[in-house]
């Protein structure tokens, strides 16, 4: 295995503990928030993550292959509750001092740490590959976590009274809607 294969085998172990744990935090950080809104939006959230499953199926099954993408998406299966990442938001919550219940805030921006870092490691990723279609669904799948994050920073402006509270976004920029 070159050191590139090394790197891109370390983004896949990566992009599953996100995605197996993502679920997880954003049902534990519906727990944890007091504001109802907030509540429906980490749930919703939640439930969008097993779709992202899908796209890295075969994003990876392309870069290293369908039975070496198998056998790590079996590994972190078997150590996906909590994900190494989400265990270290959570421990982030606990060193705070805030172990029951964070406030909403809190809540808030561990979910946008988590995004970010999604989106990082997509973009570490795009630098890997060289298949156009590939290309492609990883710009996909920078806009579904930003369209995530932008969800996230909406909601904490409205806690922050900085912002307007949108349960989902009026319109792009893009035009597509």
């Amino acid at each position: 295995m070159t050191h590139i294969d090394d790197r891109v085998i370390e983004l896949a172990r990566t992009a599953l503990s996100f995605e197996y744990g993502e679920a997880h935090f954003y049902r534990h950080a519906a727990e944890m928030t007091q504001n109802p809104r907030g509540k429906a939006m980490f749930l919703r959230l939640a439930e969008e993550e097993p779709g992202h499953m899908d796209d890295m199926h075969t994003l990876f099954s392309a870069i290293i292959g369908k039975d070496e993408w198998q056998r790590l998406a079996a590994e972190e299966a078997a150590n996906a509750h909590p994900s190494k990442v989400i265990a270290e938001m959570e421990a982030a919550v606990a060193h705070r001092g805030m172990i029951a219940v964070a406030d909403d805030t809190q809540a808030l921006r561990m979910a946008m740490e988590l995004e970010r870092r999604a989106i990082h490691l997509l973009k570490d990723m795009a630098t890997h590959v060289h298949d156009p279609a590939i290309i492609e669904l990883i710009g996909k799948m920078i806009l579904e976590e930003s369209s995530q994050y932008d969800a996230l920073q909406a909601h904490l402006d409205s806690l922050l009274n900085v912002g307007l509270w949108l349960d989902t976004p009026e319109f792009r920029m893009d035009g597509k809607f």
